[in-house]
């Protein structure tokens, strides 16, 4: 990965966020801002802090789980700051379970101005995380959080890589659903992930990029473009990730906000 320090950097705008990024030992090297009552690395009701402790990298990645106060309001900040500073903006995005009823109201009634106003969003639904991963959620609750938290900051991690080549030109659609999955054969991977993804509103658009291990061979990923067209009507992007594992893939598919 040759992404400079002065490219990127992690804002995690609310508690949830917070305690997803903080209890990760994922993107250590990646600059971070930490945007919560549990810790904040500058005041919180202070825009021109903020805009001067992310006004000089390109790309902002404001990661947030809507609906709570805090979270929902200092992520609107930090995107109107990075804005004024002329940065790009790529959000994540996580929705509440349904349980937290209140919260998901009120984040259902904000993703789509969230998005609108960055340049490119990833959403996942914490609801649709506990039906596709039922069995380890039925076996202990910590459990599946943890792997949550653990996917999702593998994802923000293979995002970054991406952002030292082409992002916006690859990453063209507003809004993308994502997931990962295992398997000996990639192709089967990548099918895992497309039936698995952790936001679905019904609303799939024609456009899909897999990120596959850096082993995996032109021909694969032929093979997995071919595939995906006959299977799904889709012309996908693929792209090498850093790392060697090519059992493993991440897959986003474009969909629409609500």
């Amino acid at each position: 990965m040759h992404i400079d320090m002065g490219d990127v950097v992690l804002v995690a705008c609310g508690g949830a966020a917070y305690n997803v990024v903080h209890d990760s030992e994922d993107l250590q090297t990646t600059p971070q801002v930490h945007l919560s009552n549990k810790e904040s690395t500058m005041p919180l009701d202070d825009p021109e802090a903020i805009s001067k402790a992310i006004g000089n990298y390109r790309i902002v990645i404001p990661f947030c789980i809507l609906g709570g106060e805090l979270g929902t309001d200092i992520v609107r900040t930090v995107i109107k700051c990075a804005r004024d500073c002329s940065c790009k903006v790529v959000s994540v995005l996580g929705m509440p379970m349904e349980i937290e009823a209140e919260r998901r109201e009120r984040a259902s009634k904000t993703l789509s101005d969230i998005t609108s106003i960055s340049d490119v969003s990833l959403v996942f639904d914490m609801t649709r995380s506990m039906e596709v991963y039922d069995d380890i959620r039925n076996r202990r609750l910590d459990d599946f959080l943890k792997m949550m938290n653990r996917l999702v900051m593998k994802s923000i991690e293979s995002i970054i890589e991406t952002m030292d080549g082409p992002f916006f030109t690859t990453f063209q659609e507003r809004m993308y659903a994502f997931s990962s999955a295992t398997d000996v054969l990639p192709i089967d991977a990548v099918q895992k992930a497309w039936d698995t993804m952790l936001f679905d509103n019904n609303t799939e658009k024609q456009s899909c990029i897999i990120l596959v291990g850096n082993r995996t061979s032109t021909a694969e990923m032929d093979y997995l473009k071919d595939r995906m067209v006959m299977e799904h009507g889709i012309m996908p992007e693929v792209i090498r990730r850093s790392d060697k594992d090519d059992s493993k893939v991440i897959v986003f598919k474009a969909v629409s906000s609500f």
